[in-house]
């Protein structure tokens, strides 16, 4: 099978590393890829967001199978061109994405189909955001719609941080905020596999998104996960696909914009148990996808494809995972999100990988083929083990082992756990 996958982050290394190593590969190319990515994989100079181009590319090479990881090119259309061409690519099109894309279609859409979400409000004024939050009970939570890198998500203890807030944002050019009430509990990512009518857990994973230990600090994009969610049993997912998944599939495919690919919901359990649905993602995660991954066992890229032909229940009865725990941790180069670190030598990473995964996020290689820092989140490192505990002491074995300038990185991942907090 040759397969081609869209996009240029640790997700897409992790998914190539992966599916180059299963006996019915071929080939595998990655677009664009990373200086890392193309030690196993064949990296081509198309951007995540030319879809004429990887189009072309797709049909010259033959490429049977294309997983758009990347959130631009599943906005932009990718599976909309490669269906219109008779291509096969996991993807959700345009219109089923929307859930995923923008934060404001996704808290209209569950209070249409009545899936648990926190009180919110939606707004395009900057004006009645700030009446919105002077007469709002704290903490709150304001949000940019739209999904990006960085600082775009703030809990607000007081009307100055939230006026803060809501002014950075309409001053970063967002056209929508959205701001909803805060809730305290445990949260956890929960992903399925989904042909559009019928869906397989794939993973449960619960993310570190603040800056500092103890969940403290400015919230970011992910700096470490662990796999699988503690609380999670038969029961709770029972629960989560009768009030979340299908409700949400079954509503898509009523339109006529059937949701195929990867779908990951962001959920607290709150302390009467009940579930509050943040938002939806139309791929996983980073580093979710580390953690999730280094514990599938099953072919991925078989289960995709029986998603996309529209065989994944009659193929499969369940997706199989390790019965293991990982942990993921992410190593930071600077003072992300603020600033970064460039141009600094990483060193151990050989050392590291006899104990763990890594995968790269943001680094290249220089005149001397060493990799070096690119600012930011730099390196996921992953391990697991049959406890959470022992998961957690191997990964950060491995981070001890690789050394760069202003190397920075959260030190409670799989150590602390903040239910009910």
């Amino acid at each position: 099978m040759k397969i081609l996958i869209i996009g240029s982050g640790a997700k897409e290394y992790t998914i190539a590393k992966l599916v180059s190593q299963y006996e019915n590969t071929e080939l595998v190319f990655v677009a664009p890829g990373n200086d890392a990515i193309a030690e196993f994989a064949n990296c081509i100079d198309i951007k995540a967001d030319d879809i004429d181009g990887i189009l072309e590319f797709a049909k010259s090479n033959d490429i049977d199978l294309t997983v758009a990881c990347s959130e631009k090119a599943i906005s932009n259309g990718i599976a909309d061109k490669f269906n219109e061409a008779g291509l096969m690519i996991f993807a959700p099109t345009t219109e089923a994405a929307r859930i995923a894309s923008s934060k404001a279609v996704s808290k209209k859409f569950m209070y249409k189909t009545k899936i648990p979400t926190p009180k919110f409000g939606i707004f395009d004024r900057e004006n009645m955001a700030l009446d919105y939050a002077r007469k709002s009970k704290y903490p709150i939570v304001v949000k940019a719609d739209n999904h990006q890198h960085g600082e775009n998500v703030f809990i607000c203890h007081n009307f100055k941080t939230a006026k803060q807030a809501i002014d950075d944002l309409f001053d970063s050019q967002n056209k929508k905020i959205i701001i909803e009430d805060f809730v305290a509990g445990q949260e956890f990512s929960y992903y399925v596999i989904t042909d559009g009518y019928n869906a397989m857990p794939v993973a449960s994973v619960v993310p570190y998104k603040q800056i500092l230990e103890g969940n403290g600090g400015s919230v970011t994009s992910g700096l470490g996960a662990y796999s699988p969610f503690y609380m999670l049993d038969s029961s709770l997912e029972s629960r989560i696909f009768k009030e979340v998944i299908y409700p949400a599939l079954d509503e898509l495919a009523k339109n006529g914009n059937q949701y195929i690919g990867l779908l990951g919901v962001d959920i607290i359990i709150d302390k009467a148990g009940k579930l509050n649905v943040l938002e939806f993602n139309p791929f996983f995660k980073e580093p979710d996808a580390q953690c999730a991954l280094d514990l599938l066992d099953e072919n991925l890229s078989d289960i995709m494809k029986a998603a996309v032909i529209g065989s994944l229940v009659d193929d499969y009865t369940e997706i199989r995972q390790k019965p293991a725990y990982s942990a993921s941790v992410v190593l930071v180069a600077g003072n992300y999100p603020k600033e970064g670190k460039f141009g600094a030598a990483i060193n151990g990473l050989e050392e590291a990988e006899e104990y763990s995964e890594t995968a790269h996020f943001n680094t290249i290689k220089d005149n001397n083929d060493r990799f070096v820092t690119k600012g930011g989140r730099t390196i996921v490192v992953t391990a697991n083990a049959s406890t959470l505990e022992k998961a957690a002491q191997n990964v950060y074995e491995a981070v001890d082992l690789i050394e760069f300038d202003s190397k920075k990185f959260r030190k409670d991942i799989g150590k602390t756990i903040f239910a009910g907090c």
